[in-house]
């Protein structure tokens, strides 16, 4: 029996809108995430992640505010990230709807904000999303951070076996 296959659509949020873009590059606004989000889950879509794309280089919290209004209208797991740096953001996040909390340079740069949100909202709370380019250099997937903007020495394949050991509940 081979693994159970599921839908999980990935959003790009900017100022409050799904955007698209290539390599973060030309990026327009497409969509309200509320209505976007609603969508997907009538298509059948089994989770959905919303990824605020500007926040950790921006400095400021990730959006509660769509959280919360998408978190009223749809019945599926919401996973949400992008500039999440506490455990106050996190809680907040939790609080807003969100089911599970995708953590990438905040992980990277203090990897025990994983042990403690999952200490507090269980593993399976607890995402980790790997930004990685291929060195040609050295011959390894280095880890980025800051939405893929800075390199960091981590080789990917050992940052993805050394988060699952910081409880984990899945990376991408």
């Amino acid at each position: 029996m081979g693994l159970a296959k599921r839908i999980i659509p990935a959003l790009d949020i900017k100022n409050g809108q799904v955007v698209k873009g290539i390599s973060f590059d030309q990026i327009r606004a497409v969509d309200d995430p509320v209505a976007l989000a609603k969508r997907y889950q009538e298509m059948g879509a089994d989770e959905l992640v919303f990824l605020d794309i500007t926040a950790t280089i921006e400095g400021r919290a990730t959006m509660k505010s769509v959280v919360d209004q998408v978190s009223k209208e749809i019945f599926i797991p919401l996973t949400v990230g992008g500039g999440i740096r506490s455990l106050d953001e996190m809680t907040s996040l939790i609080q807003a709807g969100a089911d599970k909390i995708f953590l990438n340079s905040a992980a990277v740069k203090d990897p025990s904000l994983v042990t403690a949100g999952a200490q507090i909202f269980g593993a399976q709370a607890m995402v980790g999303a790997i930004d990685a380019k291929w060195d040609p250099v050295n011959g390894f997937y280095r880890v980025y951070v800051s939405g893929g903007t800075k390199p960091t020495e981590l080789d990917a394949s050992n940052g993805r076996k050394s988060w699952f050991r910081l409880a984990l509940g899945s990376c991408w």
